[in-house]
């Protein structure tokens, strides 16, 4: 007897992507197909529980489409009696009462999902899947956690089925990609009767084994930033029994490929007909390419370089280039000298000397009276 499950987290859906310009409307997309890669997944394969560990969507305030297209996508998982189950994370979560509620609540109130809104306390879902008493117990993200508190210190936690799960959006003790700045949640406080805590907020696919609990964080579906470029995105398929994990397996997405190209500054005197073959040495029309300049550079060199141009050659040559200049050092020729040491008033008597110099008659006249 066994609960099949399908883990997924940190889908960013309806990102500004501003950066993308033009670009960001497909980038959006991007987002929201590998989340229907996951869909098309649980439709699929029919696992008795969704669970969504917080960050479905990138704001509290997604547009109207994406609100209507993940109904309709939920609603079918629920049609085919996959239980859905939630947590908000730090993006889809309101930080005051006047932000109104977060996103997930519409799909709670419809009955396709269950929402775990109560941030303070641990709710519980309660289900039987194959002769197995199921209980999921859910915490959504709390905003008003100071860094370093553990938002499990506190709350009550009560499991008592044959399987039981934790479903909460924090940093957890011991996983890579914890800053300082964000509430933790201890490995002492996993309690000892949950045999799987899943968990989203880091973006890279990670798991621990405990001595009764396995934590996973199934990482993001598709890409945000250069920092994940060489992680594999997707979700997580799990099978659990009394005993806990039996097997599991991280599912790839068709997230789009990011990639870092380190280039060092030419030393010639042309420097763009170099920078421009790096580049089409690296075609790749599907992907989003940094290229990051080094070295240290002459203002002489400075001066044939164009970043534009640059930007207008990678067109059609990549999905979206970006130009990192951050680690060029601009060499100066020659130490600027310093400045004398003066005050407002040695250089308003120095004006006045030198305007006299020139003057002659009544102006001359009343130039000396202003000085004295």
């Amino acid at each position: 007897m066994t609960v099949q499950i399908l883990l997924s987290g940190d889908n960013h859906l309806d990102p500004p992507a501003s950066s993308f310009g033009p670009k960001r409307f497909e980038r959006r997309i991007d987002h929201l197909r590998c989340f229907e890669e996951m869909i098309e997944y649980a439709k699929r394969n029919r696992p008795d529980l969704l669970l969504l560990a917080g960050d479905v969507f990138d704001t509290i305030r997604p547009g109207n489409s994406i609100r209507a297209r993940v109904m309709e996508d939920l609603k079918v998982a629920h049609d085919l009696g996959i239980r859905v189950l939630a947590v908000s994370g730090d993006h889809d979560t309101p930080r005051a009462v006047e932000e109104g509620s977060s996103p997930l609540a519409v799909y709670g109130n419809s009955g396709c999902v269950h929402f775990f809104q109560n941030s303070e306390e641990v709710s519980y879902a309660e289900f039987s899947v194959d002769g197995l008493s199921v209980q999921i117990g859910g915490l959504s993200r709390n905003p008003l956690l100071e860094p370093g508190e553990d938002p499990l210190s506190k709350a009550h936690i009560a499991f008592g089925a044959d399987v039981n799960v934790l479903l909460t959006h924090y940093p957890v003790e011991g996983f890579v990609g914890y800053s300082g700045g964000d509430p933790i949640i201890r490995l002492s406080s996993i309690p000892p009767d949950c045999q799987l805590v899943c968990v989203g907020h880091f973006h890279a696919y990670q798991t621990k084994e405990l001595q009764y609990s396995t934590i996973i964080y199934p990482g993001s579906t598709e890409r945000t930033s250069f920092q994940e470029e060489n992680e594999e995105k997707g979700f997580v398929w799990l099978e659990l029994s009394r005993e806990g994990i039996i097997s599991k397996e991280h599912i790839k997405t068709s997230a789009r490929p990011f990639k870092t190209i380190n280039a060092f500054f030419p030393d010639d005197k042309s420097p763009m007909e170099s920078l421009k073959r790096t580049l089409d040495d690296s075609r790749n029309p599907e992907a989003v390419v940094r290229l990051r300049l080094k070295g240290n550079v002459s203002a002489h060199q400075l001066a044939a370089y164009r970043r534009s141009e640059l930007l207008l050659h990678g067109e059609g040559k990549f999905f979206h280039l970006a130009i990192d200049e951050s680690e060029v050092e601009i060499e100066s020729p020659e130490p600027l000298a310093a400045l004398l040491r003066t005050t407002p008033l040695e250089e308003l008597r120095r004006h006045f000397a030198t305007a006299i110099l020139t003057a002659a008659g009544e102006e001359k006249e009343i130039l000396e009276e202003a000085l004295r």
